[in-house]
């Protein structure tokens, strides 16, 4: 039996047709929506992806061409290009004519001697900037479909760690653009061992772009297979101009604010896109600071189409089923939600090789190599990681111990713990100059203003509740019948909400008191007894719950909040193991074992009628029971000591209880406690038999 305290402003009223479903709720799972917003007015963009096939230097394929200090050593059927002819980087790419020449002229000079792989009018791809010695894949396709981000992928492969990638593209005006160099991305282990999941670059933004021109080369030694150019082509969303207000707000209740962050929604993320399924960390340790290494060329209308196609290019193309980040901030200071689930929660992300695990990714938009990072960005993105912190006590100036799981770019073998500091850069932790010169070299400052931002959000906590003559009394019974309290105690202050529970598992109930956000525990109702644990989980406003929720037989906390239940499987502050939605916005919560397994469900009191759910896995109703009048306060107990609790209400200082969640009469009727007074039951002397308490001045 789990016996908890409404706010005075809960009313019943009518409950919403179906009941509201979802949840994923494990031992291990750790998850807290940040909002639970109505449906976003954005629509979904669904984006294109084009992948063009190179194969390797080895057997390169489709129209790919193999190169060797600018000597063309090897080509694909798909390119009449010449072997041993040597490529000009100054040349400009035109599209092949070799189908429908325009013209008749004879070559000026004999064809060489060496084999060749057609008439040799197609472009070869060379920037100029190759590496000697080292045999570079290349692609000239000088007429595309339209595109807006481009990335380089290859077959997953651990030893492949030393990939530079080249690329510059033909804009719609006929223009080429400069080369640019685009890193080697991340992979984690865990991800890797998805046959989906590839290895590949960062997605580059390349603005509108009808031609690409690629140069692939593995410095050290190792021969990247099934090599694909990505051409992604993010698609249109009327949200793109005007995204409106930041719909994200903050409902995990750090002292620090949460700055406002634009919803997956309304940068149009097609969520079916979405294959991922979360894993979630036991707690979140630090925050790595990354930029996209992408083009620093783009507006603020840019910007959610090129949130689509980083995910487009994580989800499809990487094959990780998100985006791997878990916040991206662009240059003029706006903050966008990444991964999904990743605000609050300890969710793993797919950000730093080896390191994904108990980390927050943040990433700057734009390449911070090349230019310095503007204070806007620097500003929200000590505002994002002072809020995450704030959730955590994570302290901003401090160090953290990390154990890397390997594999990719990761500078660590797999086991080897890593001290860090707790606001790190991907370089610190990775083969890679990410953040960007620039960007590293501001994460002091960040932490500086980290530190500052968590010292104004003021303490985490309030006072503790203070047992004087002023405080609201508890009056208790061990008897079940009706007669004097054979006790009473102080416990809180006015405005406190009392909820009890066997938080020790010594199966006695004591009462604990919620406030603000914050619960304090008592292992005694004892008028002299000292709280023994108090910690912040949910908000001002929230109906606190406590129940066994794992089955090991002791009580942990819960609220509820706005028509959803939000569980935590260990009585510290951090974030809910899982949520959902179940019943209407203004229901009586209650917390039970309806059916005797040993693990406590919801159930919600509306319109006189009691709903309840058999498991939080699927919390569906799986009965319903008509009792009692409209304005009745719910109560809930084992009243028969059968290990099985049932339900009852409390009207004008009489509980009437049901035995039975099929029968809709009051098999038992005590009388205990004024009008005015709210109920509590309660095992209080631990002999298997619930009783009746009450508290009187709150």
């Amino acid at each position: 039996m789990r016996q908890l305290a409404q706010p005075e402003a809960s009313v019943v009223r009518r409950i919403i047709g179906g009941l509201l479903a979802f949840l994923v709720l494990t031992g291990t799972l750790l998850v807290l929506p940040v909002y639970a917003a109505p449906a976003p007015s954005a629509e979904p963009v669904a984006p294109s992806i084009d992948a063009v096939d190179l194969g390797s230097v080895a057997e390169p394929e489709g129209a790919a061409v193999v190169t060797e200090d600018g000597t063309v050593v090897d080509a694909g059927p798909e390119t009449d290009v010449v072997l041993g002819t040597t490529a000009d980087p100054s040349a400009t790419p035109t599209p092949s004519t070799s189908a429908s020449p325009t013209t008749s002229s004879p070559p000026t000079t004999a064809p060489p001697t060496a084999p060749t792989a057609g008439t040799g009018t197609d472009p070869v791809a060379a920037s100029g900037r190759e590496i000697d010695g080292v045999e570079a894949l290349t692609v000239s396709q000088p007429d595309t479909d339209r595109f807006e981000s481009v990335g380089v992928t290859w077959a997953q492969d651990e030893s492949v760690t030393g990939v530079t990638v080249q690329i510059r593209t033909k804009k719609s005006s006929g223009r080429w653009t400069p080369w640019t160099t685009v890193e080697q991305d991340d992979v984690d282990p865990s991800e890797g061992s998805d046959a989906g999941v590839r290895g590949g670059t960062s997605p580059y933004w390349t603005g509108a772009a009808k031609g690409i021109e690629v140069v692939v080369q593995a410095a050290d030694g190792s021969t990247p297979e099934d090599v694909q150019v990505q051409l992604i082509d993010p698609g249109n969303s009327a949200a793109d101009v005007t995204p409106g207000a930041p719909a994200i707000t903050d409902t995990a209740h750090a002292a620090t604010a949460m700055p406002a962050i634009y919803s997956r929604a309304q940068w149009g993320a097609d969520e079916k896109l979405m294959t991922w399924e979360p894993e979630y960390a036991p707690t979140v340790k630090a925050t790595t600071i990354h930029h996209t290494a992408d083009s620093n060329n783009y507006s603020a209308a840019d910007v959610p189409a090129i949130m689509r196609s980083i995910y487009a290019y994580h989800a499809v193309s990487r094959g990780w089923g998100d985006i791997g980040y878990n916040v991206i901030v662009d240059k003029y200071g706006r903050a966008w939600e990444g991964r999904s689930g990743g605000l609050a929660s300890s969710v793993v992300g797919a950000h730093a090789g080896g390191f994904n695990t108990s980390t927050f990714g943040v990433s700057m938009l734009g390449n911070y190599d090349v230019v310095d990072t503007p204070p806007a960005l620097l500003e929200t993105v000590a505002s994002v990681i002072a809020w995450k912190f704030a959730l955590y006590a994570i302290p901003a100036s401090g160090t953290v111990s990390l154990v890397s799981s390997g594999g990719g770019t990761s500078r660590y073998a797999a086991g080897t713990p890593v001290t860090l500091p707790t606001i790190f850069g991907h370089r610190d932790v990775g083969a890679t100059t990410c953040p960007g010169r620039y960007g590293y070299s501001h994460l002091g400052e960040i932490r500086g203003m980290v530190a500052q931002k968590i010292a104004a959000g003021g303490p985490a906590v309030s006072a503790t509740p203070s047992m004087a003559d002023s405080s609201p009394q508890v009056l208790l019974r061990n008897a079940r019948g009706g007669g004097m309290a054979e006790w009473t105690t102080r416990r809180g202050d006015p405005g406190d909400l009392p909820l009890t529970c066997d938080w020790d598992g010594n199966g006695t109930e004591t009462i604990a008191v919620f406030r603000d956000g914050r619960f304090f525990l008592f292992d005694s109702n004892g008028s002299t007894a000292a709280a023994t644990s108090d910690f912040r989980f949910g908000d001002r406003g929230d109906t606190p719950l406590c129940g066994d929720w794992d089955g090991d037989g002791k009580d942990t906390v819960g609220i509820w909040r706005n028509g959803w239940f939000f569980l935590r499987n260990s009585n510290t502050s951090g974030v809910a193991d899982g949520y959902f939605p179940f019943g209407n916005t203004d229901a009586q919560p209650a917390i039970g074992d309806w059916n005797g397994d040993g693990y406590d469900t919801v159930a919600v009191y509306q319109d006189a009628t009691f709903y309840f759910a058999n498991s939080n896995l699927r919390p569906l109703a799986d009965g319903r029971l008509a009792y009692g009048d409209r304005g009745d306060r719910v109560v809930v107990g084992d009243w028969t000591g059968a290990r099985r609790d049932s339900m009852g209400v409390f009207r004008a200082g009489t509980f009437y209880l049901t035995t039975s969640l099929s029968r809709s009469v009051a098999d038992l009727t005590v009388g205990f406690g004024a009008p005015s007074d709210r109920p509590l039951v309660g095992d209080w002397d631990g002999n298997r038999t619930v009783t009746m308490g009450v508290q009187r001045g709150y």
